[in-house]
């Protein structure tokens, strides 16, 4: 299935407000100029601060350091 095709699914299954909702956001959206963000790695490389290695504990850590949650921890 399309992107088109799944969206005009969507689109069918909303009630009339829903819809005409929806088809004012889209007006809106393709009003709104485009956001182009730099990769990160082309940032990386500019500033210089890390490097592959560096990002790769940087990224094991949040990943260890985000897996459990404190919840009296916000106590």
């Amino acid at each position: 299935m399309t992107m088109t095709d799944e969206l005009i699914e969507q689109f069918n299954r909303l009630d009339e407000a829903q819809q005409q909702r929806l088809l004012n956001f889209a007006r809106i959206l393709t009003k709104t100029p485009k956001v182009q963000g730099e990769p990160g790695t082309r940032i990386v490389q500019a500033v210089g601060f890390f490097d592959a290695q560096a990002l790769d504990e940087i990224e094991a850590a949040i990943n260890e350091g985000t897996e459990d949650i404190d919840w009296r921890g916000w106590e």
